[in-house]
This record gives structure tokens, C-alpha cells and sequence, in this order.
């Protein structure tokens, strides 16, 4: 029993001294050299020693190290060759030997250069957003600005000037509506000019060829006012009736028996019985007395009524009034000084006409011998006279610049 109690003590001693990889040889020497008997100690320490060294290698420390660890431990203890075969065999059989961990060393950490990244676009962002800024602010804006302000200035223009023409329009309706009532109004039923002096269907179709006017383009107030008066003149001034008017106009215009002037052709007939001029009645002779038509009376007389000349307005009257009191020109009467004009206004035109001709003498121009004519005869006359006029007037002035002042 003392000896079981004492050998824990040398494998706590063998444990702490225990060589390994990391405790120096030195160390484990002096450890052990206390706690192990020497080697020339007797035959029964000798057991001691081999069961401590069992019990040694039993621990669980010891087993996890290498055999070559082991052998040269057991040797530095003072066991023999054949001891530390023996012990050595003794021992169970190892699993191998799990190498130890080694984690590689971890990178160095990216989040300085994030971080020097991040602040670095940011400082590319503010920068960048600050040009722009400035840029809008002192290119940009101005222009955008000053393009509002011209853009109000011409919506205010435009809208001063619709306004001014809203009233110029106020104004012209109204003295459109003043003057309206002095100007003449329109006859509803006038004929052109041309066509109005027409008395035959004939010559009616003469002037419409001169004009190159078609027949579709004929007034067709002036058709059957000349188609009436046609017909009366071959009927003793009877009025003709609807049939009789169209056999008239179909007569001397074929073309309103085609399809194309059946459309010409309803026209007329809508102009017949609906303009006030044509006259419906149910006598042939337009001065026999008779009732107005019935409506079983069907046969109607047409006759043509010329429209009377509107009354004269205010200010044509006004027009004729001033054009009478106006003085008739009276012929040119004959001056005492006409002869002088006359004569001033020959020479005027004597002069320019011979104002930029070259200068040649008179001998030269006419030749040895030669004669002037009347005129120039005439004009050296006159030319005579008008120089004795000035020099006689020059001589006999009166002095002026003698005289006192008053």
C-alpha cells in the first residue's frame, strides 16, 4: 500500500517534467534526475523503476507523443535497451497521430479601403453635384430666367395687343353700324349691268358668249325675264303661262332638256315662283281685272314687275348738292402777259435742251454764209430785249444808300 501511495507521486513528478516539443531537454533532465533513482542503485529498484515508467507511459499526456519522444525519455531515466524495447512493446498500438491544427493567418481586413473608397465617390459625388450646382446657378438659371421673363413680357404684349384689337373691332362694329344707315342697301334681285340691258333671250345669250359666261352661269332672274318678254312679243303682250315660259327658254337653250340641265332647269323654277318680281296671275292680260287664284284655279299667268329704284340715301343727296353748288371751270382767258409766257416758257425749253451740248461757235455750227432760223431769231431777240430791260433798269435805279435813315 505504501508503495501504491507512493508511486503517483514520481508520475505526478514524471508528468510536470514530462518532455515535450516545447520544454527544453535541459529542464526535463533536472526534473527527472531528483525523482528516479540513479542507475547504480540495487536489482529491486529496478522493478520500482520499470513500474513507474509503466505507469508513466500510461498517462494520457505521455501517450499522444511520439515513440522517439518516448524511447529517449525512458533512456535519460537510466532504463537499458532491452527495458525500453519491453516497455515499448507493452504499450497499446496508437492511433496515428492527428496532425496538429494550423489555421492560416486571416487577410488583413478590407474595411479601411471600403471605408477610403466610400469617402473618396462621395467626395467624387459632392464635387461633382457642387460644379453642376454652380454651373446651373450662374449659366443655367440666368438664361432659363431671363427665358420666362421674355416669355411673360410676349404673352403680356400678345394679349395687350388682342385686347387693343378687341376694341379697334368694338369700334368698327359700331361705326359700321352708324354708317350703315346713311349707305344705300342692297337690292336683293339686282341683275348685273350687262345682263340687265338684255331684251331677248337672244341677246341675253350674246353677251353671256362675250363675257364667256355658260349658260349655267347666266342670272336666272335675267333667263325668264327675257323668255316673258320674248313671248309677249310673239302673243299680242301676253302673259305667258308656266309651260309656255320653260317651251320659250327650251327653245332657245337645248341644253335644258339633258339630264345636265334638269338641275338648271328646277332652279329656274324656284327662282319663278318664289322672287317677288314675277307676278302670278290668273288673267293673261296683266289689266284685266280678275280674283286672286284659287286653289282650283291651277293656270297661271306669268308677269315680270322691274324692281323700283331704292330712294336716294342722305348722303348721296348731300353728294348731289355739293356737286351742283360747285362753279362750272370756265374757259382759259386770254392775259395781256400770255404772249411772255409764251415766249419765257420757249426759251426754258430751248435752254435744257441745250444745256450738256458741247460748245462750238456759231460760225462753225452753221458755216460761212449761213442764216439763222425763225426761232433762234427770235430767241436772240428776246435775249436782245430782256439785256437792254436790265441795263436800262440798273442805270436808273435810285440810289438808296444815300438816303438819311428814318
Amino acid at each position: 500500500m505504501a508503495e501504491d501511495e507512493e508511486s503517483p507521486s514520481p508520475a505526478k513528478a514524471t508528468k510536470v517534467s514530462s518532455p515535450s516539443p516545447e520544454v527544453p531537454a535541459e529542464n526535463a533532465e533536472a526534473s527527472t534526475s531528483s525523482s528516479l533513482p540513479s542507475p547504480d542503485s540495487e536489482p529491486e529498484n529496478r522493478v520500482d523503476l520499470l513500474a513507474k515508467a509503466r505507469a508513466f507511459l500510461q498517462q494520457p499526456q505521455i501517450q499522444r507523443e511520439d515513440a522517439a519522444s518516448k524511447r529517449r525519455f525512458l533512456v535519460e531515466k537510466g532504463l537499458n535497451e532491452t527495458e525500453v524495447q519491453g516497455l515499448m512493446r507493452e504499450l497499446p498500438v496508437q492511433a496515428p497521430l492527428v496532425p496538429p491544427r494550423s489555421y492560416p493567418q486571416p487577410p488583413p481586413s478590407n474595411l479601411p479601403i471600403l471605408l477610403l473608397g466610400l469617402a473618396r465617390l462621395f467626395s467624387w459625388i459632392a464635387g461633382g453635384s457642387a460644379a453642376l450646382a454652380f454651373i446651373y446657378y450662374r449659366v443655367l438659371l440666368p438664361r432659363v430666367a431671363a427665358t420666362f421673363v421674355v416669355r411673360a413680357s410676349l404673352k403680356s404684349h400678345q394679349l395687350t395687343l388682342i385686347r387693343k384689337l378687341n376694341s379697334s373691332l368694338a369700334a368698327l362694329k359700331e361705326s359700321q353700324a352708324d354708317t350703315a344707315a346713311v349707305l344705300p342697301k342692297p337690292e336683293p334681285h339686282k341683275e348685273l349691268s350687262a345682263f340687265a340691258a338684255c331684251l331677248s333671250l337672244d341677246g341675253l345669250l350674246e353677251q353671256a358668249k362675250k363675257q364667256s359666261v355658260e349658260v349655267a352661269g347666266i342670272p336666272a332672274i335675267s333667263l325668264l325675264r327675257c323668255a316673258i318678254a320674248d313671248f309677249r312679243k310673239g302673243s299680242d303682250s301676253r302673259n305667258p303661262k308656266t309651260e309656255e315660259v320653260f317651251r320659250v327658254l327650251e327653245g332657245k337653250i337645248p341644253w335644258l332638256v339633258s339630264d345636265d340641265g334638269a338641275a338648271c332647269e328646277y332652279h329656274l323654277w324656284n327662282t319663278l315662283s318664289t322672287c317677288p318680281l314675277f307676278i302670278p296671275d290668273t288673267s293673261s292680260s296683266p289689266d284685266a281685272s280678275a280674283p286672286p287664284p284659287g286653289d282650283n284655279q291651277e293656270t297661271l299667268y306669268w308677269g315680270y314687275a322691274p324692281p323700283e329704284p331704292p330712294p336716294p340715301t342722305a348722303l348721296a343727296e348731300s353728294l348731289t348738292a355739293l356737286s351742283a353748288s360747285i362753279p362750272k371751270s370756265s374757259p382759259e382767258k386770254n392775259s395781256p402777259f400770255q404772249h411772255a409766257l409764251q415766249s419765257m416758257t420757249d426759251f426754258t425749253g430751248y435752254i435744257s435742251s441745250q444745256m450738256y451740248a458741247p460748245y462750238l461757235p456759231l460760225a462753225n455750227r452753221l458755216g460761212p454764209g449761213a442764216s439763222l432760223g425763225a426761232p433762234e431769231e427770235d430767241v436772240r431777240k428776246e435775249i436782245r430785249a430782256l439785256k437792254g430791260l436790265v441795263l436800262n433798269r440798273r442805270s436808273f435805279m435810285p440810289n438808296t444808300s444815300l438816303r438819311p435813315q428814318q
